[in-house]
């Protein structure tokens, strides 16, 4: 696979729905994708005046007006770049006015899945035996929005332009079950979608739709994928020292031990009806965090206990006890490596044909500012978990990208 990391010109739209109105021309827009998080942000900015001599141009003045007409809190968006998809979102904020230094619309909100952290679930739905996909449709048809369940093969090939491939041929299974009586007054629909999801070892993210419906990802990491892309810093000596050569305009690894487990214990209850107790405690220990692969050796031995005791109201046997604690242990260490880094433009040119930066694929990443405890670079492939496409006339078009190593958004599925 050949990969060039120069930086390529990209073309954004923003769509409005209720009108049909397409803009493509923006001074500042910034746009968040997260496989971790729902409901993320996004806004754009149209100056009127020429910030530098104060001036109302005609055709700032015609768009402006065209858009105070067309640009309404409530529709729906659709933002594509280089003609690929790239979120549903709804329109929650507008902001117009300015001063001497110009003046400014700014419109922004959330993806489509924003309503659903707000919305709560109606509490007479029942899933019993459910297909897990159909579980989905039904709990996200309580809040009127129609929903298309699919896998992250197919949303990759929708968001970078990316034929899903061999590599990518494994989808979501939809048809597992799942089995719950009522959600609880008060719930809210995507934080209850979240928790089917984990039921069954799948991660859940939303993705645009044509339909402009509510796209939801349900798949499992594929970060035993062949790297997509390469993000580069090497340290090049020179006379005058050091320089550095590569894509990345700035890089970051953090490493974070707050909240990171030593060990789980978990306290399971008895099956209603069950004729004796089986009240039992399961046990496990977080062997990833005295891992010097894990950690590139870069915490303390022993490292300092940080014991965790929960009791888990759905658990009624010991291994599903012991699910909940590797999954309290998994979820520990999700933020507990994580490599962050901007780059110019929104994507890469693989096998000559531009791809933008995407959810749920691979980089090769290379950092010499980022070394372990024996001085050795940052050199691995890891899997990009968030994308922020960005663009100011001070900055120019750029994407920061937040990384986690393989194996580190593992779930381990608790429904029977």
């Amino acid at each position: 696979m050949a990969i060039d990391i120069t930086p390529y010109t990209h073309v954004v739209a923003l769509t409005l729905a209720s009108s049909g109105l397409v803009v493509d021309v923006w001074d500042e827009y910034a746009v968040v994708l997260d496989m971790l998080a729902a409901g993320n942000p996004w806004s754009f900015a149209f100056w009127r005046s020429d910030p530098v001599n104060g001036q109302t141009t005609g055709d700032r003045s015609t768009t402006w007006s065209v858009l105070r007409r067309n640009a309404k809190l409530g529709g729906d968006v659709m933002l594509t770049i280089d003609g690929a998809a790239q979120l549903n979102g709804r329109i929650e904020t507008m902001d117009a006015g300015g001063g001497r230094d110009g003046i400014a619309l700014v419109i922004g909100g959330r993806d489509i899945a924003g309503p659903a952290m707000d919305c709560d679930v109606d509490p007479t739905l029942t899933i019993r035996n459910t297909p897990f996909g159909d579980a989905l449709t039904q709990l996200f048809r309580t809040m009127g929005v129609t929903t298309r369940v699919t896998s992250s093969a197919a949303n990759v090939a929708v968001t970078a332009h990316e034929s899903p491939g061999p590599r990518r041929t494994r989808a979501a299974q939809r048809n597992a079950r799942v089995d719950i009586a009522h959600p609880r007054p008060g719930e809210k629909v995507w934080s209850f979608a979240e928790s089917m999801a984990r039921r069954v070892g799948y991660l859940l993210w939303v993705a645009p739709d044509a339909d402009r419906g509510l796209a939801v990802v349900a798949d499992v990491p594929n970060d035993s994928a062949t790297p997509s892309y390469v993000l580069m810093r090497r340290e090049v000596p020179n006379t005058s020292g050091a320089d550095f050569q590569g894509n990345i305009l700035t890089g970051h690894e953090r490493l974070n031990l707050r909240g990171v487990p030593t060990t789980v214990t978990v306290y399971s209850g008895t099956d209603r009806g069950a004729a004796t107790s089986a009240r039992t405690r399961s046990y496990g220990t977080n062997v990833a965090i005295t891992d010097p692969v894990v950690t590139r050796g870069l915490v303390v031995d022993p490292v300092p206990a940080q014991p965790r005791h929960l009791r888990s109201p759905r658990a009624r046997t010991p291994q599903r006890a012991a699910q909940d604690a590797a999954n309290v242990t998994l979820d520990g260490m999700r933020n507990f490596r994580v490599y962050e880094c901007s780059v110019r433009g929104h994507g890469q040119t693989v096998d000559g044909e531009a791809r933008l930066y995407a959810l749920n694929t691979v980089a090769r990443v290379r950092d010499d500012v980022c070394i372990d405890a024996d001085g050795r670079p940052l050199d691995e492939d890891m899997l990009i978990v968030k994308v922020e496409f960005r663009f100011s006339k001070r900055a120019g078009t750029t994407t920061t990208l937040t990384l986690v190593p393989r194996g580190a958004l593992v779930l381990v599925p608790t429904e029977t």
